[in-house]
Parts: structure tokens; sequence; C-alpha cells
């Protein structure tokens, strides 16, 4: 039994699409949307290519990330290997291999790109930190919320993903942990026996590829896959309302802080206190369907 994401993201005409449009069907209804063509405007739409970060910026080391699935109770902090830009972008586009590069700074060594794109007037209250993503085919980023509760426009350059959707209420019908904002249950192999909760959990994807920008708004959940190797560009704006905003800021102090405190004390069974936590909330959200 596959996991109910058939519902399509809806697709609209970035290009064309107006900002009272926007906010009024996706923005302030908080409903996601791929915004096709969006980037189009910018220099960035047709330069950033991989050879020309090759080029540009090959001899930059990179940290990079693997899909450490035995470590579901942590966020990624250390890296699983360093390599040379170059090297990298070579092997995910020749090479099988899980190593992606997150929430790469690449403006810190390279900031005249930033002159290659701007910040749609669709939106307001950017959050002047963007970051970019590089991963392999069939490399895979867990699902999980933004722990700042920020609303993400990802926009796709080279290659394709598929992205699946599920929006906050489903938290504990998708395994929450507390104190984290990963979920511990594995949607592309769903245990229904282990995680039942994932039964009445109601889903969406969608295939981005070349000047797609997809819109997550505050709190999604989101699966991210591979599909060939390939990069893309988060730009965020600030959470919409003054509740969500509260909550990503507790995310990123008191939350945060307190589960790095508890795992160092005993790793082990802080883990399992919150999983026995998730499990119990599952349970309870399941009794509402019942």
């Amino acid at each position: 039994m596959a996991l109910d994401i058939n519902n399509p993201i809806p697709i609209v005409d970035g290009s064309t699409i107006t900002r009272e449009a926007f906010q009024r069907d996706y923005y302030i209804p908080q409903k996601p949307v791929v915004l096709r063509g969006l980037w189009k405007k910018y220099p960035a739409y047709e330069k950033w290519t991989m050879d020309y970060f090759r080029q540009s910026m090959g001899d930059i080391e990179v940290g990079l990330f693997g899909n450490r699935k035995e470590d579901i109770s942590k966020t990624l902090q250390e890296p699983n290997a360093v390599m040379r830009f170059d090297e990298y972008l070579n092997l995910i586009e020749h090479q099988p291999t899980d190593l992606r590069l997150f929430l790469f700074p690449v403006f810190k060594h390279k900031p005249e790109l930033l002159k290659d794109f701007g910040y749609p007037d669709i939106a307001s209250r950017w959050i002047r930190m963007p970051f970019m993503f590089f991963g392999p085919a069939k490399s895979v980023v867990r699902m999980h919320q933004d722990i700042d509760m920020s609303n993400v426009f990802l926009t796709q350059f080279h290659g394709l993903k598929r992205v699946v959707l599920f929006p906050p209420d489903q938290s504990d019908l998708l395994y929450r942990l507390p104190f984290n904002v990963h979920s511990i249950a594995d949607i592309d192999h769903p245990d229904y026996d282990q995680f039942p909760g994932l039964k009445y959990a109601r889903g969406m994807s969608a295939l981005i590829e070349h000047g797609d920008t997809i819109f997550m708004p505050s709190g999604y959940w989101h699966h991210i896959e591979y599909v060939t190797g390939g990069f893309g560009l988060a730009l965020r704006t600030m959470a919409n309302t003054i509740p969500t905003l509260s909550k990503g800021i507790w995310h990123l102090s008191a939350l945060r802080i307190t589960d790095n405190i508890m795992r160092k004390i005993n790793d082990k069974k802080w883990f399992e206190y919150k999983r026995n936590l998730a499990m119990q909330k599952a349970e309870k959200a399941i009794e509402k369907f019942n």
C-alpha cells in the first residue's frame, strides 16, 4: 500500500502571475504551488549551469552529507566528506553517490552571484540569506519542516526533483519527533505496522525541473528526492502570522538548545523518550479518524 501523495501540487505560469493573484490564491491561504518560469527575468536562469560553477569556483572545498538513516534523531551538522567543488560536481553528474551539498553559502565564496537574481515582488519580508543545494540522482532529503517556520521558494536550475509535501496539521500522523523538526517515518517505504498513522496522512507531490519554483508555506513538511543530479536555490520569507513566527523563534532557540543538551547527556535514552512521545501523539491523532 503506497502512501497517499497523489494529489498534484498546482502549476501556474510564474512569469505572468501578479502579486495580487499570488497573495490571494497561495501566499495568504498558505497553499503550495509550482511557479513555472518565475526566474526567467534574472540572469541566473540561463547563467547558472554545472559548467559555470565548475569554472568559476571549482577549487573551493565543500563539506558533503550522506543519507545517514541511522541518525534520524539528529539534524545535519557534521559532514561525511570534504572535497573540491569541481570534483563534487563531476561526481553527481557521472557517478552514483549519496553525498549532498546542504545549505551551501555559495555567496560567501562568490558574492557577485547576488547580482544574478532578485527577490520577486510577488512576496515581501524576504530573509536575505539565500542557500544552494546540490545532490546526485536518487539521493533523498528526508522529511522535515524548516526549523525557522519560514515560507520557502525553492528554484531548480539543473536536474529533476520530486517534492512531496504534507500540511503542518498532519505532524502527529507523520511521527514528528518532539524537540525536533524531523519525522521518524520513511514515506518512500512506509511501514504501516510500525507507523499506522501514515495510513491517514494525505500529501501532495510534484516534479520540478529547470526554471520551476515551488512555494512551500510555513511549517509544511517536505520530502525531496533528486531524480537526476542537479542543484537549486532556496529563498525564504518570514512567516505570515505572529504565532507561526514565534514558533520559529522558539524552535531556533529553546527547542534546539534543549535537544542538543539532552542528546549530549544521554543520546539513546533521549531519543527513545522522544520516539515514545511521537508514537503516543500519533495514536491520539488516529483516534479522531476512528
